[in-house]
């Protein structure tokens, strides 16, 4: 037998309802959150998605937040923004 939902894969239950861009949009998410992403401490693909928002790490077992389908890491941290009010505020007092 062939497979039947070749196209639609998961958005197959909806039938020709609601559209066919949102039935794209649906499948779309819908792989991206299927999808294993790199985690940021220990650098392995093993971040899952356990929540709405809420991703977790299968091999340290560290819990992120991120966005309610994708994970996306946080950007690191950078001091160019306390260096700089530091360095105005040294040269008004000098």
């Amino acid at each position: 037998m062939s497979k039947r939902t070749k196209k639609v894969g998961n958005t197959g239950w909806m039938g020709p309802r609601y559209g066919i861009r949102i039935r794209r949009r649906v499948l779309e998410l819908d792989r991206e959150r299927k999808k294993r992403s790199a985690c940021p401490r220990c650098s392995t693909v093993t971040i899952s998605r356990k929540a709405s928002g809420v991703f977790e790490c299968s091999r340290c077992h560290t819990t992120f937040a991120s966005g309610a389908y994708m994970f996306t890491p946080a950007p690191p941290i950078t001091r160019t923004e306390r260096t700089a009010a530091a360095a105005a505020s040294t040269a008004a007092k000098s």
